[in-house]
């Protein structure tokens, strides 16, 4: 329900600055004008996230912090939070992402390769996997970036080529960088990995009082992290994922 509020705020400010249609009349892409301005826009008077996380500890030296997941609080490693600020980092430098709000990118999906999942977490309810999940070291994140981006943008030769173009990108929580994985051989603008198992997820959205901060393209960006979303809460589903994440 939240996601819809904020998208239908963006669509109503970016209506009143345009005066005409979005992105030649199609109303699920927007130009890369209409997504900068509803960004600028999100970040001084949009909706931070419910229940952001606030990992306050970890900037003080510390190791675990507090995490709320559908109203039960946990500890969490602080870990979970450095090499997500890592991988958001590496999205925005790359140019695969260039806003954290429902336009660019606004959440991640969370899974394990499928013998992992098999071996550890098959027989852990549901509630019990998100406070286990988050130290694992086979942990990888799922991005979908430029999601309303009109489509058009990526071809163009523009300093957005890249933007458009990288789609789809993986974040490992091993240290390694991010992998920007291939466009789909028919045309759609997402696309599936292989050999993963989806577990959970989690939502960001940038907003200037945000909890968290980091330094992309010589610009602070601070955003809100939470693990309170409609998607969350899902059952664990088999995605389809390329072993070349494994």
């Amino acid at each position: 329900m939240f996601k819809i509020r904020s998208f239908i705020a963006v669509a109503f400010v970016l209506a009143a600055w345009s005066g005409q249609s979005f992105a030649k009349d199609d109303r699920w892409f927007f130009t890369a004008e209409e997504i900068a301005d509803a960004y600028r826009y999100q970040q001084q008077f949009g909706a931070r996230l419910r229940s952001p996380l606030q990992p306050q500890t970890c900037f003080e030296g510390k190791n675990d912090f507090v995490a709320a997941y559908q109203g039960k609080r946990f500890v969490a490693p602080c870990r979970f939070v450095g090499e997500t600020i890592r991988q958001l980092r590496e999205l925005l430098e790359s140019g695969a992402a260039k806003y954290l709000f429902p336009l660019d990118v606004d959440s991640a999906d969370l899974a394990v390769p499928a013998d992992v999942y098999a071996s550890k977490y098959r027989q852990v309810p549901r509630e019990e996997i998100m406070p286990s999940l988050l130290g694992e070291p086979t942990l990888v994140a799922i991005y979908h970036t430029a999601v309303h981006l009109n489509p058009e943008v990526g071809n163009n030769g523009s300093d957005t080529n890249a933007w458009g173009k990288k789609r789809t990108v993986a974040g490992f929580y091993d240290g390694r960088p991010n992998q920007v994985m291939s466009p789909r051989s028919d045309g759609r603008v997402d696309h599936e990995l292989e050999g993963l198992v989806r577990l959970g997820s989690f939502s960001m959205m940038g907003h200037f009082l945000g909890e968290l901060a980091f330094v992309a393209n010589d610009t602070v960006v601070t955003f809100d992290l939470s693990f309170d979303n409609d998607r969350a809460a899902a059952t664990a589903e088999v995605v389809t994922l390329s072993a070349a994440v494994r």
